[in-house]
């Protein structure tokens, strides 16, 4: 394999990426670099501390802090010593890829279907799409979900929780 090379691979009934493992490490670091920069500032934004103790910037500001370092510990180790190919998508890649459209979706239809709802249809639908259950199971366990979260929240903890249009 080249140095530096990147192609596209079909493999199965899909694509599939093949990238130099070092590349796709340093994309990753920086990503992950940038992530942890970003927690800084805007948990720096925050208070710090408070007159009861660590304010509400306190452990965002830290959790940063080491997301930073970790990011800076593997881009130092790949510049230093990084030899692997492989492949950088893998067939399982796409089950994670499933799971975080699911996640994103989710937090988009809140304002719609609201917190109980909304966590509900997703574990439903999560579990339609990553395990080998019918959906039949999967409605029972999202309104059984529905249900408890909007029973132990709203009612047994008095927190309330966004409904959305739906109200519930």
């Amino acid at each position: 394999m080249r140095e530096g090379w990147v192609g596209l691979l079909l493999l199965g009934r899909g694509f599939c990426w093949r990238i130099e493992m070092r590349i796709a490490d340093l994309i990753g670091g920086i990503v992950v670099l940038l992530l942890g920069l970003a927690t800084i500032f805007f948990s720096s934004q925050l208070e710090y501390y408070s007159e009861y103790g660590p304010g509400p910037g306190f452990l965002p500001l830290w959790v940063g802090i080491c997301i930073t370092i970790c990011a800076i510990v593997l881009i130092i180790n790949l510049i230093r010593k990084h030899e692997k190919t492989g492949v950088f998508f893998k067939p399982k890649t796409k089950e994670g890829f499933k799971i975080l459209l699911l996640i994103i979706a989710t937090f988009l239809l809140l304002p719609v279907f609201g917190f109980s709802i909304g966590f509900a249809l997703f574990a439903g639908v999560t579990m339609r799409v990553m395990g080998k259950h019918g959906w039949i199971g999967c409605g029972l366990t999202a309104i059984g979900i529905a249900i408890g979260i909007r029973f132990i929240f709203a009612h047994w903890l008095s927190i309330p929780l966004p409904t959305g249009i739906v109200g519930f």
